[in-house]
């Protein structure tokens, strides 16, 4: 009997590929656009993409879809909502990187904090002079540090905080009882965070809701001396906002993992901004997150494949069609 196709639209790692070959015949494209894509899908039963997105002309031209997976926590790279209307389940994997995303996440407050990157630069160039000065950082001790979003990273964000000796306050539409109760993390309304805190770290999902819920009133909010951290999704900022907002020295600086538009152009002004850390979205990049999150993902379509119901579903509404 042929094993069903599954279409990888970037590489996983292969663990996760030695899961699929049990069950399927994995293949992955030559090309993640859309144009490329199309021609590969006529006899495709899944698609797994980690941030290539999955459009309604896509799951159209895939006839015998049964499963779109998304390789990592977020899925707004996918048109859910067109495939609950085809029946078509959309699964994830939000397990998988969650402690890789915490420990990233401090190390960019770290870095900006004690000016790690300008230290870098100096100690390189011989600019030894520099550190009585201009490398001069702040301890993180005794700063106030407001989480937006308290789920499976930002709750691991404040734990691994916690050991900082910081004052940790978070904004979620839930309360976390337990963890307010476990390291004394308080809840605000998020403009009060906004006015507290020294560092902020977003950790929300990208919705109808939070699209650019951090605009020019918010960051206007912000303490003079505040950092912006975002390693959840690039469009809960308004970049344009941001960009503004550091160049007046309305706050001090940012560190940011995720964009509005990925990959970032080299045009991009957050690219000339000297106060700001960049990576190219990859927070959850380890080597134990990436074979986490490719095992996790290949189980989820092989459980959608063989009839099982998956544990971790977008669009439940989806199985019922």
């Amino acid at each position: 009997m042929l094993k069903v196709k599954i279409l990888l639209l970037e590489p996983i790692h292969e663990d996760g590929v030695r899961i699929i070959q049990q069950f399927a015949d994995p293949k992955l494209a030559q090309n993640a656009t859309e144009p490329a894509v199309l021609e590969e899908l006529e006899d495709t039963k899944g698609i797994i993409t980690r941030l290539a997105k999955v459009t309604a002309t896509m799951i159209d031209a895939a006839p015998e879809l049964q499963v779109i997976a998304r390789h990592g926590v977020g899925y707004d790279n996918i048109d859910v909502e067109y495939a609950t209307n085809r029946g078509i389940p959309v699964v994830f994997a939000p397990e998988a990187i969650s402690l890789s995303v915490a420990e990233y996440t401090v190390g960019m407050i770290l870095a900006l904090n004690r000016k790690m990157m300008s230290a870098d630069a100096a100690a390189r160039s011989g600019e030894w002079v520099k550190r009585y000065h201009e490398l001069v950082g702040t301890d993180l001790r005794g700063k106030t540090v407001g989480l937006i979003g308290l789920g499976r990273i930002g709750g691991e964000v404040a734990r691994r905080l916690h050991a900082f000796q910081v004052n940790l306050t978070y904004y979620d539409v839930v309360a976390y009882d337990d963890l307010e109760q476990a390291i004394g993390i308080r809840r605000l309304a998020l403009d009060e965070l906004l006015k507290e805190s020294d560092i902020i770290t977003l950790h929300a999902p990208l919705t109808e809701q939070t699209r650019r819920m951090i605009g020019r009133r918010e960051i206007n909010l912000m303490k003079q001396t505040a950092i912006l951290v975002n390693t959840s999704r690039g469009a809960v900022i308004d970049e344009e906002a941001l960009v503004e907002a550091i160049k007046a020295q309305r706050i001090a600086g940012a560190a940011l993992d995720v964009y509005e538009n990925e990959p970032l152009e080299t045009t991009n002004s957050l690219v000339q901004l000297r106060n700001v850390l960049l990576s190219p979205h990859m927070s959850g990049h380890t080597v134990e997150a990436l074979r986490a999150t490719a095992v996790q993902v290949a189980e989820e379509v092989r459980a959608v494949i063989s009839g099982q119901r998956p544990r971790y579903i977008a669009n439940p509404e989806a199985l019922k069609s």
